[in-house]
């Protein structure tokens, strides 16, 4: 199985820390973020990662190279202008199969099993990780029979950052800038075609000085 890794966004709530580094590089507990990541999913048996790049890229490119280091093997897809999270899956479709694949934000560091979603068999268009809300982030979905909902008023998880996708749902076409949620899953949602399941561990988007000081202060790995 592959995965794909969202890292392309500049990082504007980190600045200035993010003027002359991309956030997936920033460093925690001396290695960067997304190379915890890397470690991580070769640990679990994926072989083969996809990286969109916009923002400072080819300081990713430069440090990463093509993976044989981490013993994976790595290839970029360049934006010229940021596309979303589903333009970039529109662009990078070619770097995949016909597979279901993980698909994963680059400024994401948690403790989840990602063997876990390799061996699921994924019977639906996709498959979300969920977080229960709290005061950083704001319900978006329910849970009703293992399957996403957005329409009750009492939503009680959001999206981790985490998902396995079917390559299928990627719209056809010339990249654009798209969204994820809005421009692709939802409409599967009325479907019943995305499942999900709650994870109750360690997921931390570095999104603010104080996301960084908190996972120096979690991780005892």
């Amino acid at each position: 199985m592959k995965a794909f890794i969202l890292a392309a966004g500049k990082g504007k709530r980190l600045k200035p820390i993010t003027n002359n580094i991309p956030k997936p590089l920033i460093e925690i507990k001396g290695k960067p973020l997304l190379e915890w990541s890397l470690i991580k999913l070769r640990s679990a048996g994926v072989k083969e990662i996809v990286i969109n790049l916009h923002y400072l890229g080819d300081q990713i490119v430069d440090y990463f190279g093509n993976g044989k280091k981490l013993d994976l093997k790595i290839n970029y897809s360049f934006e010229k202008r940021l596309l979303g999270t589903g333009g970039a899956l529109i662009q990078g479709k070619n770097f995949l199969n016909d597979s279901p694949f993980l698909l994963i934000s680059g400024d994401l560091w948690t403790d989840y099993p990602f063997k876990r979603l390799l061996s699921k068999d994924l019977k639906n268009k996709a498959h979300l990780v969920l977080i229960k809300k709290n005061d950083k982030n704001i319900g978006d979905f329910n849970l009703l029979d293992s399957k996403i909902s957005s329409d009750t008023r009492d939503r009680e998880f959001t999206y981790s950052g985490i998902s396995l996708i079917d390559p299928g749902v990627i719209p056809l076409g010339k990249a654009s800038n798209k969204e994820l949620w809005n421009d692709v899953l939802k409409p599967l949602v009325k479907e019943n075609q995305i499942t999900g399941e709650v994870f109750h561990g360690l997921v931390k988007n570095v999104n603010e000085v104080s996301d960084i000081e908190e996972l120096d202060l979690a991780i005892t790995e």
